[in-house]
């Protein structure tokens, strides 16, 4: 294979429809930021689109990144939540561990043994989808309970964690640190966005430019024949979830820097804004398409609608209905046009 492509070839209708569906999100995503610029005074200013809107997208837009990898092998995951609710309590346990070393030790191997934890659970997804054959759904499902549940274990019933007083100011850059200066104090690009972009990069790279990549899109668009032409396919979608559970860990450094605490309750919902994300960009739920520039495509927009929203003044549950609505039309609209396809052949 020399082209990062599904080995399912895509009619001319099917790439018009999926350009034509890439400009509408950005079209949309460019008319909500005018919307926002006309109805409030501070919707385009720096502090709402850097230090608030981009740099929140960016922590979900790691998770995101590894689900790209997951839903474009044919899976999805579940467990995103509690993989990095373990990890968000495992970093700051390291941290009170070795609360007596310099923060430039304690630090990085804290964040080493979280990333190395997210790898494990993300493997353990992987194992039971691809060589044992549970359902994805199934899988991460039930691990989204066990996962959970250790953390509320380890927290002894869900208390609290906190960053050492010593370690917590130097930890706290992940999030709240700042690179360059624009225009004034306060202006410089948040250390998580910075991060997005190197996990974002790495991942262009390992999904485009490499055989691993190629694998992924194979495996997705024809499991069987990818096996009949000698892809090992289960080892490939196990490598996608432990892929997973690896920005999961990358996700939860940065959101313990938010208030230098943990708890094992934390982050729920973000599997479903991460695949969201991945669906409004693009990919199909069947696997086989798609690509990290369309899920960067819809995690702006969801990230907009989702400031638009705090603007006005929306309550939590109001916008849970419109997330639900967003990702509902999406699929259905997705589902509607393939079936269209299928019966003109």
């Amino acid at each position: 294979m020399s082209e990062p492509t599904s080995p399912q070839p895509q009619t001319k209708t099917e790439r018009s429809f999926r350009v034509v569906r890439t400009a509408s999100v950005l079209i949309l995503t460019l008319a909500l930021c005018v919307l926002g610029a006309v109805t409030t005074d501070t919707f385009l200013t720096w502090r709402n689109l850097v230090v608030s809107l981009l740099t929140n997208a960016s922590c979900l837009g790691i998770i995101a990144c590894g689900m790209t990898f997951v839903m474009i092998a044919g899976g999805f995951d579940l467990s995103v939540p509690s993989i990095t609710a373990v990890c968000c309590v495992l970093t700051v346990l390291l941290l009170q561990v070795m609360g007596a070393l310099s923060p430039w030790v304690a630090i990085p191997l804290a964040l080493l043994g979280a990333a190395v934890a997210g790898c494990l659970l993300g493997a353990t997804n992987g194992v039971m989808v691809s060589y044992v054959g549970v359902n994805p759904f199934v899988v991460t499902l039930s691990t989204a309970l066990v996962f959970r549940g250790l953390a509320l274990i380890i927290t002894r019933g869900g208390q609290s964690v906190q960053v050492p007083l010593r370690l917590k100011e130097t930890y706290s850059t992940l999030y709240w640190g700042q690179v360059g200066s624009f225009g004034g104090q306060g202006q410089g690009i948040m250390v998580p966005i910075l991060i997005f972009v190197a996990v974002f990069a790495v991942c262009v790279y390992l999904l485009r430019y490499t055989r691993f990549g190629h694998y992924v899109y194979a495996v997705g668009g024809n499991e069987n024949a990818s096996w009949l032409a000698g892809i090992n396919t289960p080892r490939v979608k196990a490598a996608t979830y432990v892929l997973s559970g690896l920005s999961c860990a990358v996700a939860a450094a940065i959101y313990c820097a938010i208030t230098g605490t943990a708890q094992a309750n934390s982050y729920q919902g973000l599997d479903m804004m991460a695949i969201a994300s991945v669906i409004v960009g693009g990919t199909p739920l069947g696997g086989g398409r798609g690509s990290l520039f369309c899920t960067l495509n819809g995690l702006l927009l969801l990230s907009v609608i989702e400031s638009l929203l705090g603007h006005y003044g929306v309550n939590e549950e109001y916008r849970n209905v419109v997330r639900g609505i967003i990702i509902l039309v999406v699929v259905a609209v997705d589902l509607l046009v393939r079936g269209g396809q299928k019966q003109r052949r």
